[in-house]
């Protein structure tokens, strides 16, 4: 594994497990076993680092979601393989933990690399949505995008609120009543 790969892997890690405001370039070089002057050749700076982290969990996230509603005969049980990402509420969003760090909320680049990950998963449950509605296994009517972003906002708070309570059966319920409104009319 190159030194690059190893500065982003600890990297994600620590950022998701400490935070990104908490954690330091010392810190990733110590749990890389990168040292000083590979870590900043590659990464001159602590949120060029966490920029490519982000996207790099966004991209993963997507590749997850996309994996997991891959041979799944209706838009609606795509959109329920997505509400069952929430599975492991407990162990946090790799993506939606850094909403809460206000050093990736004060960066510019890095709040709009963060942003990018959500709309592009806002895009693909919007897809996934029109494809439901097609194939008639969500209800006529419903607004794609809106649809969509509620499906997320779920999921997101699923998280939240199962960490916050130290139940997954939190999340659990949230995601089963999100997932029993979706019922097509018959």
């Amino acid at each position: 594994m190159d030194n690059r790969r190893r500065i982003i892997d600890s990297a994600k890690r620590l950022f998701w497990h400490h935070g990104y405001s908490t954690t330091s370039p010392k810190q990733v070089m110590a749990d890389s076993g990168v040292g000083q002057g590979s870590f900043y050749h590659h990464f001159p700076t602590k949120p060029g680092l966490a920029q490519e982290v982000i996207a790099e969990n966004g991209r993963d996230l997507v590749a997850s979601v996309r994996a997991a509603m891959q041979g799944l005969p209706t838009g609606r049980d795509r959109l329920a393989a997505f509400l069952a990402s929430a599975g492991d509420a407990l162990g946090g969003c790799q993506i939606g933990g850094f909403a809460y760090d206000a050093g990736i909320l004060a960066e510019t680049d890095l709040r709009e690399a963060l942003g990018s990950a959500f709309t592009e998963l806002a895009g693909l449950l919007t897809d996934v949505v029109r494809e439901a509605l097609d194939d008639g296994s969500l209800p006529p009517g419903l607004d794609p995008a809106k649809t969509a972003a509620a499906l997320l906002a779920v999921v997101e708070g699923a998280f939240v609120v199962a960490r916050a309570t130290g139940r997954q059966a939190s999340a659990d319920e949230a995601t089963a009543g999100a997932l029993a409104l979706l019922v097509a009319k018959g």
